[in-house]
């Protein structure tokens, strides 16, 4: 089970009863069937939840279903690769005009 250090949880909340409270319902959500919002190996659910509170996948005092959770999280990801593509687009673009460069140089020569 993962054991949080208190700086992490004191990013979350100061409210460590809440803590547990918001915890313990995501678990049983689990339990229940819901799919977890964090890729893990671990199949404990308490130790899920935790990763997904740590993670901010799981918002303290944010009240959401499931499906607005998972609809969330596939949107960071999707942002998250739209990055991902710009940055290698940009780094293709400026490998393809270094070498449209030199060898137009080489032309020249």
């Amino acid at each position: 089970m993962i054991i949080p250090s208190f700086s992490e949880i004191k990013e979350v909340t100061d409210d460590r009863y809440g803590l547990v409270i918001l915890t313990a319902k995501r678990a049983r959500k689990i339990v229940d069937g819901a799919e977890p919002l964090v890729e893990t190996n671990n199949h404990n659910p308490v130790t899920i939840a935790i990763e997904e509170v740590l993670d901010k996948d799981i918002i303290f005092g944010k009240s959401m279903t499931d499906k607005e959770y998972a609809k969330k999280i596939e949107l960071e990801k999707n942002s998250k690769l739209e990055i991902i593509r710009e940055e290698k687009l940009k780094e293709l673009t400026e490998k393809s005009n270094a070498d449209d460069f030199i060898g137009s140089e080489g032309e020249n020569a």
